[in-house]
Formats: C-alpha cells, sequence, structure tokens
C-alpha cells in the first residue's frame, strides 16, 4: 500500500499514469503519517518517506525512515524483501 497526502482523486490519476500494482491511499489528515513518523505535523507539507512493514497481526515488523536508507528508490525494495527473507517471511 502507498501513502500521500493528496486527494483520492490526485492519486488515482498519479496510481494509473505510474502503473502501479497496489493501492494508493490518501491521508490528507495526516493521521498515518504522524503516526508511522512520515510527518511531524498535521501541517506539514510534505511527507517524509518511511516503509513500515506488517505482519500477519498487525504488528510493525521492520521499519525503515528516509534519514537511516536514504531511500535508493530502485534498490529499496530489494532491501526489504533480503530483510524479510532474513526474518523467514518470505522463502
Amino acid at each position: 500500500i502507498g501513502v500521500s497526502f493528496d486527494s483520492p482523486a490526485l492519486n488515482k490519476k498519479f496510481k494509473s499514469v505510474e502503473s502501479f500494482s497496489f493501492p494508493l491511499w490518501s491521508d490528507s489528515k495526516r493521521e498515518l503519517a504522524l503516526y508511522y513518523g512520515a510527518a511531524k505535523s498535521k501541517s506539514q507539507k510534505w511527507a517524509s518517506r518511511v516503509t513500515a512493514v506488517l505482519n500477519p497481526a498487525g504488528e510493525l515488523a521492520l521499519f525503515y525512515s528516509q534519514a537511516a536508507v536514504g531511500f535508493d528508490l530502485y534498490n529499496h525494495p530489494a532491501v526489504v524483501l533480503n530483510d524479510l527473507k532474513a526474518l523467514r517471511c518470505l522463502k
């Protein structure tokens, strides 16, 4: 799932243009962003990039902050998959 501060209409258009195969949620009230540390306040204009991986029980299993990994957008998915394999979540 991807999340942004944009409206549902803008997210729908962006998802279509980028051909995302996953849902893209709107967090215009910044609730998820505040909870997961992607925003420090409700007035923050742009979200920081973070990745939160939840286990089947909905508990936080892995977390990556923008500061910690710098978010190499091309290699980050492989890093997450390798970490999941190390946790034996994937085979």
